[in-house]
């Protein structure tokens, strides 16, 4: 089939197509790093906020604080944050636990769909943990204005 049956022609790709390409190619191949990066992240600061508000729910000689003894709306926001964070701690973690994948060494078809899923379970697992970590600082956040 010559140039002219055809119903297009095809058009070199220009340098800044090329370069839109590579992104994209660099974005898919660094993926699964970020992707784990991102989940270690958020286990570093959801342990470095639980520790404050373990920290400051104990302050003190007495449990529960003198801040927190008659303030049921304070002890409903330090109840939420402790669980919200502990649940973004627990997304954060499936997100970057090893575990065992299907490798298909012959079928780049089923491997293309194990790498689509292992991304996808990683991806809904930092999103879940990225989501309770925010609700948990907003809970912090809440504590902080109801007690102070």
């Amino acid at each position: 089939m010559d140039n002219e049956q055809l119903p297009f022609q095809p058009q070199p790709i220009a340098e800044h197509e090329k370069r839109l390409i590579e992104t994209f190619d660099d974005l898919e191949k660094h993926q699964l790093e970020f992707l784990d990066e991102g989940g270690k992240r958020i286990i570093e600061l959801t342990t470095l906020l639980l520790g404050l508000l373990i920290g400051i729910a104990t302050l003190g000689d007495e449990f529960p604080p003198a801040f927190l003894k008659n303030n049921v709306l304070g002890r409903v926001f330090t109840l939420a944050a402790l669980v919200l964070y502990l649940g973004a701690m627990f997304m954060a973690m499936l997100c970057v636990q090893p575990r065992r994948y299907e490798r298909h060494n012959y079928n780049l078809t089923f491997m293309r769909e194990e790498l689509d899923r292992i991304m996808a379970y990683k991806m809904r697992a930092l999103w879940w943990a990225g989501a309770l970590f925010c609700l948990a600082s907003a809970s912090l956040v809440l504590l902080f204005a109801c007690v102070f």
